[in-house]
């Protein structure tokens, strides 16, 4: 049996984090506070040229990865894609616990579902670190925009849960600027297929 891959899991937060996982690289990027989605984009972008490993993925602080997730993380990098996403697991207080799954990639589909590639999404650094160049920087939802580029040199599903989604009735998903910041990047991702 091979080496297994050294990947990074980005964890943007101002509040004190110390979680750590078995064969994971943490790096916790603190940007100082998130105001607006311009604030959000910046910390994302930002974030993401600090990671030094192959293969990097976010990973929101107040959620967890599932039972086997190194294996799942494997099998993403085995596929060799700048981008590799998965299907998620929702935890939230007004439902009982259910797999989001998402489908193959394609770009007219994700324009049709912005949140297509959420949880898990592995990001190859070097591919990342190119496709930021391309970003525009703005009051724009940075996940988008970010898998939307890496996609344009090839996206790979892996149908398995490889994120714990704790979905919070107050999390960023649900604050206004933030829902309008991911309709500006559909128009720009629209904008640049």
């Amino acid at each position: 049996m091979g080496a297994r891959a050294v990947i990074t899991a980005l964890t943007i937060c101002d509040q004190p984090y110390d979680r750590a996982y078995h064969g994971l690289r943490t790096l916790v990027h603190a940007p100082g506070g998130i105001r607006t989605a311009a604030d959000a984009q910046a910390a994302w972008l930002s974030a993401a040229a600090k990671v030094e490993t192959e293969h990097f993925f976010y990973l929101d602080s107040d959620d967890d990865l599932p039972v086997g997730y190194m294996d799942v993380l494997e099998e993403a990098v085995a596929l060799d894609q700048p981008l590799v996403y998965t299907d998620e697991a929702v935890r939230s207080a007004d439902r009982p616990e259910y797999v989001r799954e998402a489908a193959p990639y394609t770009q007219q589909l994700h324009l049709a579902k912005p949140m297509l590639v959420h949880h898990l999404a592995l990001c190859r650094t070097a591919d990342a670190m190119e496709a930021l160049l391309r970003i525009e920087p703005g009051h724009f939802w940075p996940e988008m925009q970010l898998y939307w580029e890496l996609a344009k040199g090839g996206a790979a599903y892996l149908p398995k849960v490889g994120y714990l989604w704790n979905r919070r009735p107050t999390g960023l998903h649900t604050n206004p600027a933030i829902v309008m910041a991911q309709t500006r990047s559909a128009l720009w991702c629209k904008a640049n297929p």
